[in-house]
């Protein structure tokens, strides 16, 4: 933890000012064990492995510490970084782009291994912090060490330590996989500061009916109960199909012949990953099957979120024609 990161946290149990009352070991700038105090509750929050633990799985639901060490296993697992992240991310996040970033101060909610916050950090963000419940934080943790606007901390985005300060919040594939999509996105909102900006990716409904009808109660009923190192080997078959047909079909005819392509099934989504090389197509496969909790949100539900929280100029985006992107100044 960098000690910059201080002020921007505060007690999330009353909303205290935080203390940094222990400093057991330091290395390079980043604070390694230590111990942070609220001065009005006087709770303790420990710093790990460089990161302040607003939160353990043992002490969260069910349902999210399942899906928390799921995705903590996967985010350690799968580590490499592609060149096409920074496009694919910008794509989810439409229509910011890149300058967007620059001197704001930004939330990531659901960091896993850190590359987008990496590329905030990277497109001159004032600081950018991600937050994570699950494991994945020691993986997002050790990629932005270096990185001196860029901090990781793990807490439940239902019960986020900051104050109403941020420029611009983002959450990219992270609340359709909550037990409470829409109270994760409430909370995360809440964290924006007046005129400031939020956007946020989820899984559609519409155009999905195939995976909620199919591929969810495999994934409900056997994968998602697997061991994730049995997952990881199993999944290779389908990864393997789908890297082929990107490979050979989808990506050549979407070149030469682009209104051929437009009758391939699932194409604009199959063409949008066909870039990327086989450690990344594996991932999506994994990431998809993995997931005990994953919800499918249609446009008139996600299009309610935003009315609720009184967004405004929001705009709403179809993405690849299985997603939903959203992006609005907060009130």
């Amino acid at each position: 933890m960098k000690q910059g990161l201080l002020k921007y946290l505060i007690c999330p149990a009353c909303s205290g000012e935080l203390m940094l009352s222990q400093i057991a070991q330091a290395d390079d700038g980043e604070i390694i064990e230590g111990e942070l105090k609220c001065v009005a509750c006087l709770r303790q929050v420990p710093i790990s492995h460089g990161i302040p633990r607003f939160a353990q799985l043992e002490n969260v639901g069910t349902d999210k510490a399942a899906t928390a060490k799921q995705f903590g296993w996967q985010w350690q697992h799968f580590v490499q970084t592609d060149e096409l992240y920074g496009d694919q991310f910008l794509g989810w996040v439409a229509p910011v782009q890149e300058e967007f970033f620059r001197d704001k101060v930004v939330l990531e909610g659901g960091c896993g291994k850190g590359r987008h916050t990496q590329l905030a950090a990277r497109w001159g963000a004032r600081d950018v912090i991600g937050v994570d419940l699950s494991d994945a934080v020691e993986t997002a943790f050790t990629a932005t060490r270096g990185i001196e606007n860029a901090h990781i901390v793990q807490a439940d985005i239902y019960n986020l330590p900051f104050p109403r300060i941020f420029d611009y919040a983002f959450s990219v594939g992270v609340l359709h996989h909550l037990p409470d999509p829409r109270g994760g996105f409430r909370s995360l909102a809440g964290k924006v500061k007046p005129g400031g900006h939020l956007s946020t990716w989820v899984y559609g409904a519409e155009n999905n009916e195939w995976i909620t009808r199919w591929i969810d109660p495999l994934r409900e009923r056997v994968t998602s109960r697997m061991n994730p190192r049995s997952l990881l080997q199993l999944s290779k078959l389908p990864a393997a199909l789908m890297y082929l047909a990107t490979k050979l079909f989808y990506r050549p005819l979407n070149r030469v012949a682009s209104g051929a392509a437009q009758h391939l099934f699932y194409n604009e989504y199959l063409n949008a990953i066909s870039g990327f090389g086989w450690a990344e197509q594996h991932t999506i496969v994994f990431d998809h099957l993995v997931a005990p909790t994953a919800f499918y949100i249609s446009r008139d539900e996600f299009e309610e979120w935003w009315r609720e929280i009184g967004a405004r100029e929001v705009v709403i985006g179809w993405h690849n024609k299985n997603s939903w992107r959203g992006f609005a100044e907060i009130p």
